[in-house]
């Protein structure tokens, strides 16, 4: 073998690269446990319009001590996780001696019927704001699904300057629409999208002129629609 010279140049390449691993392992390990490199600067970055600033900057403190080799990334990435009004978190490092912490709050879109608030994305989450907002009443697990009909619905209501004051998902799975006039819709457990549709489109000229007078509007007909209006007393009759 001490004699092959191929032999010897790959085992002397090898050395080397030992040797430099050696000499990065033992590098990191002096920066991880070395008191330089202090984290001397923490960036919180996002559009952030509901959550405590304080609250931010105190889970901060806690995680983002000393070396920022060993700042706590991912136990400060699961403290903002558990804060109410945030949908996302990014914790990283930027050498010499930055946090980056990337936040993405969540979009109220509704209040749940059963307590708390419902986001773009239809989690229901426990929050509270002052602000307007639709009411949904649906069974648990059902807030994604509301969410999106929640979008189809409006966008079809909104060329009628009609709004949507609840959505109803009944658990019978059927879909009720009440509007901010307070007419009901009921749209049934098909066809939802279409029954609006022929909704909208039968408002302006055929329904409009009751609104006031209307106490719901049952679409589901395979031909048509029926209508119960109030009486003076504003009870419901046919």
């Amino acid at each position: 073998m001490w004699d092959d010279a191929s032999a010897m140049g790959r085992l002397t390449r090898w050395l080397m690269v030992l040797m430099l691993l050696m000499l990065i392992g033992t590098g990191l390990a002096w920066a991880y446990n070395s008191s330089r490199f202090p984290v001397k600067q923490v960036e919180i970055q996002g559009k952030l319009h509901y959550t405590d600033a304080k609250e931010l900057q105190e889970i901060a403190k806690q995680y983002m001590r000393g070396n920022i080799f060993r700042a706590d990334v991912n136990g400060a990435g699961k403290a903002f996780q558990q804060l109410p009004w945030i949908d996302s978190v990014l914790v990283r490092r930027r050498l010499p001696d930055t946090v980056e912490i990337i936040l993405e709050e969540r979009v109220p879109l509704a209040r749940w019927q059963a307590g708390g608030l419902v986001d773009s994305k239809g989690n229901v989450f426990d929050a509270d704001i002052e602000e307007k907002l639709p009411l949904f009443e649906g069974q648990p697990n059902t807030g994604r699904d509301m969410a999106k009909h929640y979008r189809d619905f409006i966008d079809i209501l909104q060329p009628s300057g009609l709004k949507i004051e609840k959505l109803i998902y009944t658990p019978r799975s059927a879909w009720q629409v009440i509007l901010d006039n307070g007419i009901t819709v009921r749209l049934g457990r098909e066809n939802e999208i279409k029954r609006l549709q022929h909704f909208a489109g039968a408002w302006p000229g055929l329904l409009a002129q009751h609104g006031s007078r209307l106490a719901y509007v049952d679409m589901r007909y395979k031909d048509g629609f029926s209508v119960r209006y109030k009486d003076a007393a504003g009870s419901r009759n046919e």
